[in-house]
């Protein structure tokens, strides 16, 4: 993917994105604090969007989620590309912290830690799966069937990214994106009731 000039993109933080990626791949003091800077208070914006889905079941804050998530990330030795392949580790890295708070969510409510004991044969029969558990997976297979839709649905939703930032960070069209996003939805609908 070639990055393409900043009015072309939409913000003028694309090209700045790719720039400090780069310089933290070459171990330049500083690369990665200016980075975070730089895209902190977006993810923190995204965190809380997020957040706000868990109707108070959930103390973490806006400010933990997006530590947490820079914590996972400066943590990792990744090999950063461009401003397109540290979205797509942001959105891995999202996609997983939500679903874990998701997950326990869901454990805490069926009684958390406690043991359940059954003694009807149901026991032996494999539980249900939790709503977490089966976005993750149809998200595994839509990456599997087409990977820029998957993006494209994974930058909206886990990034909250404008239609003109996907499309910039995609290197595709608008119009592209608005296809690719119909898709994915539709497919992502129809996998989640079936």
């Amino acid at each position: 993917m070639t990055d393409r000039d900043d009015s072309s993109a939409g913000t003028g933080t694309d090209h700045e994105v790719t720039r400090l990626l780069l310089a933290w791949n070459q171990g330049q003091s500083g690369a990665a604090d200016e980075l975070t800077e730089l895209v902190y208070a977006q993810v923190r914006a995204i965190a809380g969007k997020h957040l706000r889905q868990f109707d108070g079941d959930v103390t973490l804050a806006p400010t933990e989620l997006a530590n947490e998530l820079f914590l996972r990330l400066l943590g990792k030795d990744i090999d950063w590309r461009d401003r397109r392949h540290f979205f797509g580790v942001v959105v891995a890295a999202m996609r997983n912290l939500l679903i874990d708070m998701a997950r326990a969510r869901s454990s805490e409510k069926r009684g958390g830690g406690q043991i359940h004991l059954t003694l009807s044969s149901a026991a032996d029969q494999p539980g249900e799966t939790s709503e977490p558990d089966q976005l993750n997976g149809a998200l595994d297979e839509l990456r599997t069937l087409d990977a820029r839709k998957c993006e494209v649905i994974e930058l909206t939703y886990f990034l909250g990214l404008k239609r003109e930032e996907i499309a910039a960070t995609l290197d595709v069209s608008l119009a592209t994106v608005d296809r690719e996003l119909r898709f994915a939805r539709a497919w992502l609908k129809e996998k989640l009731q079936a």
